[in-house]
């Protein structure tokens, strides 16, 4: 029976002593009813009083009742689980090297020895005996905790006076603890990133596995049922060869290793700096770096070997090397549609795509320089990212047409409009010519050519382009609102006195000639 004997006295005290009944027992003592019945039963059949049994010794006792517990692996050579755990932490051990070691130390003994089945089942069992706040134990290289600490840090900008709270970013190292921090201002993802880049930098290589919080730079929905990942996270992970598992969301023991770490750093590091102005976050890095590195040489009486001794004998040798390059930030716009004039927009200016692909969701891709249009994770376009509004078309983007079209369209467009007329003629070369706007002037001189294929007076529409030509209106829209009211045919306004001379207006004479005979005074 798995009964503690201290529960095993306590029921059979009740049932001597009381009058209960053993529903009533085993409510009050946390147990089943069957449990009472059988520890009744097998009380009765002992044929001795309580206070007979209230004097054994705990191992007696249990004897006494038939209660004590029968391992299945009795006479059986039991290992050391500590130590079999604590082996289990360098880098490509298994529990089926260890059971083989195991094997040999009792060559001489095998009916001693466990087979592999009863040596893993009871190395989980002993596993479910450890305190739940228990030191976790990770294999080295295996996973990086990642964190933003509670407390912020000011930054003094000196032309401006104003503060800014910089956010401490914290790193750790699973099996050797070792601990790297760096302040940064937002959690926003570029941030983000770009204190990643710095941790493996710091770090001289990358895990296998980053468990960050579920904050929205890393995770853009955790449920149970749905993981997904913000977009640029994956793209570090992949350059660096990482894999993102995320701590559960309200499970801050999944990751109890950097929370303590975020308190020790707030305790140690930044509590230490908290008289001190900043006025630079390079500045402000700079203090961190040094309180840190103190931080990973430290020694204390339970661990007598430091942060780093532990990084350099068990982390380090089993991180994956750094990339050749560090990754460079980019961000993304999803599932855009390429439109009939296969240009797509990103922040004012319109960059080509392949005219093959009108009409498919696409996203974009940017980095400092450069925008990238991908098809189901393929390149299909790259540009240089324009600085001001424009277009950026490749002319193998085009189709054969549009790219004959285009080579001489402005000539084109000049000599079939001196075939109009000279006023439309000029109205066209100014569009094409005077407008900073090339290509919306480009579009006005086209729209033209499209509307008097509709068969519109070709007088009345040289007229209107004379008019617009004296007030400067050369957009299509303008010309056209000119020829649908007919303002060219109204006369031209004449530029007159506001105040015209008649009978009934005395004039400037009148009062003169009133001035002169007012008598002196």
């Amino acid at each position: 029976m798995r009964l503690a004997v201290d529960k095993q006295r306590h029921i059979l005290r009740q049932v001597t002593q009381t009058n209960l009944s053993n529903r009533n027992i085993a409510k009050l003592c946390g147990v089943s009813p069957n449990t009472v019945c059988e520890l009744k039963r097998r009380f009765n059949y002992t044929k001795k009083s309580w206070d007979e049994l209230a004097s054994l010794t705990d191992d007696e006792f249990r004897s006494e009742l038939g209660t004590e517990y029968r391992s299945t692996i009795s006479g059986k050579a039991i290992p050391d689980w500590t130590k079999v755990h604590e082996e289990l932490q360098y880098r490509d051990m298994t529990l089926s090297l260890l059971h083989a070691e195991y094997l040999e130390q009792l060559i001489n003994q095998p009916q001693l020895a466990l087979c592999y089945s009863q040596f893993t089942a009871n190395y989980r069992e002993w596993q479910k005996t450890l305190h739940i706040s228990m030191r976790q134990f990770h294999p080295p290289g295996e996973k990086m905790f990642i964190d933003f600490c509670g407390r912020t840090m000011p930054v003094v900008n000196q032309e401006t006076g104003e503060v800014i709270m910089m956010q401490i970013f914290v790193a750790v190292l699973g099996a050797s603890g070792y601990t790297f921090a760096y302040a940064v201002p937002s959690q926003k993802i570029s941030d983000w990133l770009e204190c990643h880049s710095h941790a493996f930098a710091f770090f001289e290589g990358t895990p296998k596995q980053l468990v960050p919080d579920n904050l929205k730079s890393a995770v853009t929905k955790h449920t149970r049922e749905l993981l997904i990942l913000n977009r640029c996270y994956m793209e570090l992970a992949d350059h660096y060869q990482c894999v993102i598992n995320p701590a559960r969301p309200g499970k801050p023991k999944d990751k109890g290793l950097v929370e303590v770490n975020v308190q020790i750093i707030q305790r140690w590091v930044l509590a230490s700096l908290r008289h001190r102005k900043f006025f630079s976050q390079e500045e402000l890095n700079l203090a961190i770096t040094e309180k840190i590195k103190i931080l990973n040489y430290k020694t204390s009486k339970k661990y007598t070997i430091s942060r780093f001794e532990r990084y350099e004998k068990f982390d380090k040798p089993a991180l994956t090397s750094l990339p050749d390059e560090p990754y460079k930030h980019s961000r993304w716009k999803y599932s855009l549609r390429v439109p009939m004039d296969y240009h797509i927009e990103f922040e004012g200016s319109h960059y080509s795509v392949p005219y093959q692909f009108i009409q498919h969701n696409v996203d974009i891709r940017t980095t400092k320089n450069t925008l990238e249009v991908l098809l189901q994770g393929q390149r299909i376009a790259s540009h240089v990212l324009r600085d001001t509004p424009g277009k950026s078309t490749l002319e193998e983007h085009m189709p054969i047409a549009h790219q004959q079209q285009a080579k001489n369209e402005p000539e084109q467009l000049l000599f079939w409009a001196s075939a109009k007329g000279k006023n439309i003629e000029e109205w066209i070369r100014q569009n094409i010519t005077k407008r900073r706007d090339f290509v919306n002037g480009l579009k006005s001189a086209r729209k033209l050519r499209h509307w008097l294929k509709e068969g519109h007076n070709l007088e009345d529409v040289e007229l209107a382009c004379e008019f617009a030509l004296h007030f400067n209106q050369l957009s299509f829209a303008q010309l056209k609102s000119i020829f649908e009211r007919r303002a060219y045919l109204k006369p031209k306004p004449e530029i007159t006195a506001l105040v015209q001379s008649h009978e009934n207006i005395r004039g400037p004479e009148y009062y003169r000639s009133a001035l002169e005979e007012r008598p002196s005074c």
